[in-house]
């Protein structure tokens, strides 16, 4: 099974990089839109211009397909973790930039964020559980290196247990994450902040600011 799966990815990967995207791209549009679960595959091969024959040269079943589309959101969004906490800014930059830098992310990819985004919910356990280990990755590696780096520096309190700050802070990226593809959660956030209805840019940027400002009081020595 593992080298079925390892023959149609590697059919995949040599396509040309611009056919890929189109075929990972429209895939990510679907999923985003009608769920895993729900998403049509002949949706899927013509919004990607392909045919049904043609996808399944490429990928086993839409499972494999999913996995594909969960494995480039993974990757854009390490990428996004990994510029921005790795720059040696100082903790709450470094926490104001990712977050601004995922706010660019939800315009430009919204279906790659909505499917990340997407994996907390319960009928979504089953992915959750095998892409967890590069979610970690892509999320709490550079966090806790973050922290601890800011540990270092005496940016932040001493007394606090470094992975358990780091599981604080990602609760706040997570939140807001789902506040950029979810009206729901974006009005929770509109309703404890009177006033936040403006434009989304300017939501997002008060939401940043908030974040950031909720924890330095918490953060930073007494």
């Amino acid at each position: 099974m593992a080298a079925d799966r390892s023959k149609t990815l590697s059919a995949f990967d040599r396509l040309p990089e611009e056919v890929q995207q189109r075929i990972l791209n429209a895939s990510a549009a679907v999923f985003a839109q009608e769920g895993y679960h729900h998403a049509s595959v002949a949706n899927i091969c013509s919004q990607a211009h392909i045919s049904n024959g043609a996808l399944y040269k490429y990928f086993k079943n839409k499972e494999a397909l999913f996995f594909a589309v969960l494995d480039n959101s993974t990757a854009l969004t390490e990428e996004i973790y990994r510029k921005n906490m790795l720059s040696g800014a100082s903790l709450f930059d470094a926490i104001r930039a990712l977050l601004g830098g995922l706010a660019q992310y939800a315009h430009d990819q919204r279906n790659y964020l909505r499917i990340y985004s997407d994996l907390g919910s319960s009928s979504m356990n089953r992915f959750a559980a095998k892409a967890s280990e590069k979610i970690k990755l892509a999320t709490s590696y550079y966090t806790i290196r973050l922290i601890r780096e800011a540990k270092a520096r005496k940016e932040v309190r001493g007394d606090f247990d470094v992975r358990m700050m780091a599981y604080l802070i990602d609760n706040y990226i997570t939140i807001f994450s789902y506040s950029l593809v979810s009206e729901y959660q974006k009005n929770r956030y509109v309703s404890f902040f009177p006033g936040g209805d403006e434009k989304n840019a300017e939501v997002e940027n008060e939401m940043i600011e908030t974040i950031v400002s909720s924890l330095k009081r918490t953060l930073r020595p007494l």
